[in-house]
């Protein structure tokens, strides 16, 4: 069965969402789920994972952060349906461990969420839980990998992704279900889901254990280049993705962005995403979801904007360098540099200070190696 994907444009971002919610089916799918859950409304947990935590800088964030006016919308919108248990979930990364400041609360607050009683903000960090997640390996059989979840995420009734659209070195993009990683609480993530395991592999576990009910992509302002995830390249394409199945919403991102390759013999040539592949190994035995597009059938970024995606050879090269801890250190020079706003969070020792330093000369430096000065051209 046909899965919906919705693929909204115009020039008002409210406008666009409710038609989206609209060609989506998205309140039918939460009143569908909240009546096989047998409990009342107030106590059916509502719970969305927006972009947050790649905030570093106010100056450019609306490029890199999901736009936090939709995500209230959504939840004014399940209020109006008669739903209050709703909540905001982000976890800290490995960068609070280096600043000052950079908790959830912290910046949700700096990005201009206000709760205000509609909604509350959930650091999954500080409820993190053991638990041992069910995965399936290749040869079809079911074991268990222990990590940590957070009680909110773990607890929901109806999980949504709220998702911004930018590329991504690690997998060409990060979308509605790369977002999802964001969710583990372990705030040393470089060491456990990018050294010690693959960020892809880990996510299709949380994603097996802990579905989402919906999925939803913020591509009104989005952000392209290297490290377009989180040094802001804004490019205005005004649209909005969206369904009931997030691995589909990112297989139709893919080729709106141009990273579709029609002539390969296999989906997983096709769409190259090594996150939706493992994907759609955990949750559907392999098999890629089968979807109808509704509202914008057509538009490719390029149609719009100068979308420059990530090369192939620097996804493979940056894989390979990030199993060596130091090579985070270099790829993430720029932001290092020039990225944060030291005054908001500053350095937690003085060691990190001299590092902070020390970045604003090693990315001069670097920029003089033709590979990486390459990696970092803008248009």
């Amino acid at each position: 069965m046909k899965t919906v994907v919705g693929v909204t444009r115009g020039n008002d971002k409210f406008t666009a969402f409710d038609e989206l919610l609209a060609i989506t089916g998205f309140d039918s799918v939460l009143v569908e789920t909240f009546k096989k859950s047998g409990k009342e409304k107030d106590a059916f947990a509502i719970v969305i994972k927006p972009n947050m935590m790649v905030f570093v800088n106010p100056v450019g964030h609306t490029a890199v952060v999901t736009d936090k006016e939709l995500v209230e919308y959504l939840v004014d919108h399940i209020r109006i349906m008669g739903f209050t248990d709703i909540s905001l979930c982000e976890a800290q990364h490995d960068v609070g461990r280096m600043l000052k400041n950079h908790n959830v609360e912290f910046v949700a607050r700096q990005i201009g969420y206000a709760p205000r009683g509609r909604y509350s903000i959930v650091d999954l960090t500080l409820e993190s839980r053991p638990y041992a997640y069910e995965y399936r390996t290749r040869e079809g059989h079911l074991k268990k990998w222990k990590d940590v979840v957070g009680v909110t995420w773990r607890d929901a009734d109806f999980r949504i992704s709220f998702a911004k659209c930018k590329t991504h070195e690690h997998d060409w993009m990060t979308l509605s279900v790369k977002n999802i990683y964001g969710c583990f609480p372990s705030p040393n993530k470089v060491e456990k889901y990018h050294m010690k395991s693959e960020v892809w592999t880990v996510t299709s576990y949380s994603i097996r254990n802990f579905p989402m009910h919906f999925a939803f992509v913020d591509a009104w302002t989005a952000s392209d280049g290297f490290q377009g995830y989180k040094i802001p390249q804004p490019k205005e394409l005004k649209m909005l993705f969206g369904g009931p199945n997030a691995v589909a919403v990112d297989m139709e991102i893919i080729k709106r962005a141009g990273l579709y390759n029609e002539k390969a013999d296999s989906d997983k040539e096709k769409y190259r995403s090594h996150i939706i592949n493992r994907s759609a190994q955990q949750l559907f035995d392999g098999v890629y979801p089968v979807y109808e597009v509704k509202g914008d059938t057509n538009t490719r970024f390029s149609d719009i904007v100068k979308w420059k995606n990530i090369s192939n050879v620097v996804v493979r090269d940056v894989n390979r360098w990030e199993e060596i801890y130091i090579a985070w250190g270099l790829i993430n020079l720029k932001v290092s540099a020039q990225g944060v706003d030291y005054d908001l969070f500053p350095p937690k020792n003085i060691f990190l200070r001299f590092v902070a330093w020390l970045s604003k000369f090693a990315y001069a430096v670097a920029l003089l190696i033709p590979y990486y000065r390459k990696m970092y051209a803008t248009k």
